[in-house]
């Protein structure tokens, strides 16, 4: 079975969170870098995306719950697994 090839938006991705192996980078941050590069992604479609990375051992995710005015936040940090 060979790995499926990445697409546009998941290299782009891969190299914005390869330029700092040691640090996490908040979902939203990542989001809007991705956007500066010309990708246009709704948030679950981007969450969608990220879990994607995951499943294929590239990306490692954190999760944080918040409560902020009664409404429980998530707030997910990745990372570029190292190879």
């Amino acid at each position: 079975m060979t790995a499926s090839p990445l697409t546009k938006i998941e290299q782009a991705i891969l190299e914005i969170l390869e330029i700092d192996l040691r640090h996490e980078i908040l979902g939203r941050d990542l989001r809007s870098r991705v956007r500066s590069r010309g990708f246009r992604r709704t948030a679950p479609a981007f969450v969608f995306t990220m879990m994607s990375l995951e499943d294929k051992g590239l990306v490692d995710c954190r999760e944080e719950i918040r409560i902020v005015d009664g409404v429980q936040i998530t707030d997910r940090y990745y990372r570029a697994v190292a190879t």
